[in-house]
């Protein structure tokens, strides 16, 4: 089976849910073939209905933003919804021109992309909810959660801290308003000095002036995916400043490595992190819960490893490399098969 992924290159989780995928694909004996674009096409995607398709392609996969560039070729369809940004986040994390952006051309995309879809795929339970809610509920939309590799990402023998020392944090992720990039501060200064955090910043960004009261502050960036991992299992949380997502890679990573994860109660966070058992949720902005969140893991070891432990069964259990592969797999053989 030879899938064609038409793929403008954005330096977000849509490249890592491609990469992933075609990797995955690859290893099941498909034929995945993935065509990176320039970034300056996801401001005119008709544009890229001059592609032409790779001789023998079976499906092509491409995500909402620009999959109606390459529908109606005599090949099925399937279009990957990874969030739904139009209509929200202004004032809050959105700048006026991206409002604009967002909602006026983004929404008309993804429409075009939706009508022009043999399926849809949603990468979280949130996303389908805000599709249905945004688009209507007609389209026919499968919910095909993102994944990690378990044995990739998995834990070493290391514990959270016992409290005589430092306590870890780390936050990965972009720097933008909607990741949080501007509560990297407020955070560490709700934190103290008890607590050293280390953000893996994906896109440039000025490291924020913390208070001396503050939590120590360690910025990083351009990690393999092996120093990625090892970032995770050397820390004693993991923490996402995120306001808006359509799927927690962060949260699922850390899960994954055996580590308990604090964050937002946002859409696509809680899809991964259920409250109380693989980790603690707050209202979103308030970096003080959040803070207090970390002191009450620092304070109580046995129950931060409990976390842990119960993450990394979830991972493995609900969102496994093999069973997101499986239902990609029967997808396209469905559609392959009418």
């Amino acid at each position: 089976m030879k899938i064609w992924l038409p793929t403008i290159r954005a330096r977000s989780g849509a490249d890592v849910y491609v990469e992933r995928l075609a990797t995955a694909l690859r290893q099941r004996g498909a034929e995945p073939v993935v065509e990176w674009l320039p970034h300056t096409y996801q401001y005119a995607p008709w544009l890229l209905s001059r592609r032409r398709v790779p001789p023998g392609t079976d499906i092509i996969n491409a995500v909402s933003w620009s999959a109606f560039a390459f529908g109606h070729r005599g090949v099925p369809l399937v279009v990957t919804t990874h969030h739904c940004v139009a209509g929200r986040g202004y004032p809050a994390w959105k700048s006026y021109p991206q409002m604009l952006f967002h909602d006026q051309l983004v929404r008309r995309f993804e429409q075009a992309s939706f009508r022009a879809a043999d399926a849809v795929v949603a990468v979280s339970e949130s996303t389908r909810h805000d599709v249905c809610e945004d688009f209507g509920s007609g389209t026919n939309i499968h919910v095909i959660s993102n994944w990690v590799d378990t044995q990739v990402f998995s834990p070493s023998p290391h514990a959270v801290g016992d409290g005589a020392g430092k306590t870890r944090i780390l936050i990965v992720g972009n720097m933008s308003r909607r990741k949080g990039g501007d509560l990297i501060a407020p955070f560490c200064n709700a934190l103290g000095r008890a607590f050293e955090v280390t953000v893996v910043a994906g896109l440039r960004g000025e490291q924020p002036k913390v208070s001396t009261r503050g939590a120590r502050l360690n910025f990083t960036s351009g990690l393999t995916t092996a120093q990625l991992v090892t970032a995770y299992r050397n820390t004693d949380i993991v923490v996402s400043l995120s306001r808006h997502e359509g799927f927690g890679y962060t949260a699922l990573e850390g899960m994954a490595c055996g580590k308990p994860v604090v964050a937002f109660n946002v859409s696509g966070l809680r899809d991964v992190i259920v409250n109380g058992d693989t980790g603690l949720l707050a209202q979103v902005d308030d970096v003080v819960a959040l803070a207090a969140h970390c002191r009450t893991l620092r304070e109580h070891r046995a129950q931060a490893n409990a976390m842990g432990q119960a993450g990394r069964q979830r991972a493995v259990t609900v969102f496994a490399q093999e069973r997101a592969i499986d239902a990609h797999l029967a997808l396209y053989t469905e559609l392959l098969t009418r």
